[in-house]
């Protein structure tokens, strides 16, 4: 543990511009992210002309992968030292290849069927493997800026902000951008450069900006399979990443099937850039409303109430007739506000769980706690878009043709009662989450002992 003056310092304000450098990088990050999220199957499916189950599993697959190498870039970071600190250098030294793979993710070169499917896996994976490495670093820094919970929780109102505005760069305005151009396929391939080399800016402006404030003593490295008893032996963490699996699960699954759903269901597929931001907008509205509520209750409290709103929209969506645009619209606008929360309160609270795994085993391993949290946001984006391509297939979906009826129900089925059952398996494990701002203080108050 760091001495008396470093943990003053760690226990500090962060300047604003450390904060708004820092909340920046996500809007780089989200995008990355999000063009892939909302766009990517659909790019499959109906330009890049391969099978829904195919795409489906090529997301899954690419995820999965995506999702092993965070907890090794975890363990790797943890164990890191470099001028520029422990974290830091991975955004250094991944902007740029995390740039070039974003472009080639929506090259779409014009191979035969087979060759194709084996781009698109090879690009996929490639891009997954690079902004893991990028990523995972950059999240763990939220620990390693202050040891204060509010100022965390301000951070992270920060990131998610600059993260929703990414999500929101990505939702609004590939789809008029890929308009500009002669075909949709020209289209997202020029939408891939200028969305990677504004990602690559973004995240060295990120690193230029932040700095790494808490101080560790060097610890001994240990054997890879035991940063594995760091997280076996901390149950908040596994109850969070649990919890926040399954809701990531619902969230995905939603923005994936929304250009389905308008483009088929409703046959208005120039509102789907609409339809984004009546969610996204929404959501980064009602930030600072969560946050207030968090600190006037809990943030456990907070979150599954921004879910119970999401599960009751979600819920109304499906029984909404087609021909209410208004209506329907109404239902997205109270899924933003709900899915506000799953922006805020997971990296609110994951931080917590760093100090609470420090007291517990004696070991602080931000980075592979990061990881491992990587892990469950990576993991759910797998079986969302796995579920959505297979889903789709199974109802008997066709790409750029009018659906049956069977397909348009399971449109309907994929944008609100599948995503609703996991979310309510979702809030039955973070009820069970055990740490609150009392439990956190005592946490810190035994650490800082330890340390005299």
């Amino acid at each position: 543990m760091a001495d008396k003056q470093e943990i003053e310092v760690a226990a500090s304000k962060v300047p604003l511009g450390m904060k708004l450098g820092y909340g920046v990088g996500d809007f780089a990050f989200n995008l990355g992210f999000q063009v892939c999220a909302l766009y990517l199957i659909y790019f499959f499916t109906d330009i890049y002309m391969l099978p829904a189950a195919v795409a489906g599993s090529i997301f899954m697959v690419s995820k999965i992968w995506d999702s092993v190498c965070d907890p090794i870039i975890g363990i790797i970071s943890d164990h890191t030292n470099s001028r520029w600190g422990q974290k830091r250098p991975f955004l250094l030294f991944g902007a740029i290849p995390l740039g070039i793979v974003t472009f080639l993710l929506f090259f779409g070169p014009d191979l035969s069927p087979g060759l194709r499917i084996v781009y698109a896996y090879a690009t996929f994976i490639l891009f997954s493997t690079v902004i893991a490495a990028t990523s995972v670093p950059y999240g763990a820094l939220t620990a390693d800026m202050t040891l204060d919970a509010k100022e965390r929780s301000s951070i992270s109102g920060f990131r998610m902000t600059c993260a929703l505005f990414g999500t929101l760069f990505a939702a609004a305005a590939t789809k008029p951008l890929v308009s500009l151009f002669p075909d949709e396929a020209t289209g997202f391939r020029w939408v891939g450069a200028i969305y990677g080399v504004i990602i690559a800016v973004i995240v060295l402006i990120s690193f230029s900006s932040v700095r790494e404030r808490v101080k560790h003593i060097e610890e001994e490295k240990l054997p890879f399979k035991e940063n594995f008893r760091v997280i076996i032996a901390n149950i908040p963490f596994l109850l969070l990443t649990g919890g926040v699996t399954l809701y990531m699960v619902a969230i995905n699954l939603l923005a994936i099937v929304v250009t389905y759903f308008f483009k088929y269901n409703l046959q208005r597929e120039e509102l789907v850039p609409i339809a984004f931001i009546a969610l996204f907008v929404t959501a980064a509205v009602f930030i600072p409303a969560f946050v207030w509520l968090s600190n006037k209750k809990s943030k456990k409290f907070g979150f599954n109430t921004g879910m119970v709103i999401l599960a009751a929209a979600l819920l109304g969506m499906f029984f909404v007739p087609k021909d209410n645009i208004y209506l329907i619209f109404a239902m997205f606008f109270a899924s933003g506000i709900g899915m506000s929360t799953v922006f805020l309160f997971p990296w609110a609270i994951v931080p917590d769980t760093v100090e609470y795994s420090e007291w517990k085993t004696g070991l602080r391993r931000e980075g592979t706690i990061y990881g491992f949290y990587f892990l469950c946001f990576k993991f759910g984006s797998a079986i969302s878009g796995f579920i959505a391509g297979i889903g789709l297939d199974f109802f008997g979906y066709v790409a750029n043709i009018p659906q049956t009826a069977t397909a348009l129900l399971g449109i309907r089925l994929l944008i609100s009662f599948v995503p609703l059952i996991f979310i309510i398996l979702g809030m039955a494990l973070i009820s069970f989450y055990p740490i609150d701002s009392a439990f956190h203080k005592k946490i810190l108050g035994e650490l800082a002992l330890r340390g005299k």
